[in-house]
């Protein structure tokens, strides 16, 4: 049961359900909870937008009436690190590099293909990430043949037409909690799949699929100008 004014308003088992994943959702959407906090959305688009997410979580159709109700109770939602969250981004730079292709390969083969792509002493863009098992090179297409000749055998996986979104921060976002998420959540609702991440001191890469790009780099752009004009206040 929860109150609305004086009335008491009685909630069901799928209205609580919807208010946990819309709660969830703007808990860690920065964008979507500041905006709901000082009104500037519309309640019912934004509800729209979020209807194919929930009945994906839930399973069964919603309706938009009990989520934009969820949406009404948690404008309330917020995060001490918010305001610390925004000040990083206000001082953020987003850019686009397209045409990138992505490689993958086991972890044992680490030694000799770095030396080997050291050795070739190629211009542009290379980006490496290793986890336990698999290490993963982002490279611009113009260099792929030439990688591709030195890794000769044992890729695991290689795909093409991506593109690579470099956010470049202050050095505070080392000591901001939340603010990689706030660029993850912010993909997410716009429905950006990412395909790799990786950072880089103060460089955060994100690769999506090219055809995504454009739309990726504008969320992105949004959220920092978003960000920017919220400093000021």
């Amino acid at each position: 049961m929860t109150i609305i004014g004086h009335s008491l308003v009685k909630m069901t088992k799928m209205d609580l359900s919807i208010n946990r994943i819309v709660k969830n959702i703007v808990t860690n959407d920065i964008f979507l909870a500041t905006s709901l906090n000082k009104g500037y959305v519309n309640l019912s688009a934004v509800a729209r937008d979020l209807i194919p997410v929930i009945e994906a979580k839930l399973g069964e159709k919603v309706n938009i009436e009990a989520i934009i109700s969820a949406l009404k109770r948690n404008r309330g939602v917020s995060r001490r690190s918010d305001g610390k969250v925004f000040n990083v981004l206000s001082e953020t730079s987003v850019h686009l590099l397209t045409s990138i292709a992505k490689i993958v390969i086991p972890v044992k083969r680490n030694e000799k293909v770095f030396r080997d792509v050291v050795d070739l002493n190629l211009s542009g863009a290379l980006y490496i990430s290793t986890g336990s098992e698999y290490t993963t090179l982002i490279v611009e297409n113009r260099n792929l043949p030439e990688i591709s000749d030195a890794l000769r055998r044992g890729v695991i996986d290689k795909r093409m037409d991506l593109a690579v979104i470099i956010i470049k921060a202050p050095v505070s976002l080392l000591e901001t909690p939340g603010f990689l998420m706030s660029l993850y959540s912010k993909l997410a609702f716009t429905g950006i799949n990412i395909e790799e991440t990786t950072n880089s001191y103060t460089d955060a890469i994100i690769v999506v699929k090219e055809s995504d790009a454009s739309e990726a780099f504008m969320s992105l752009l949004d959220l920092i100008n978003f960000a920017k004009s919220q400093s000021k206040l």
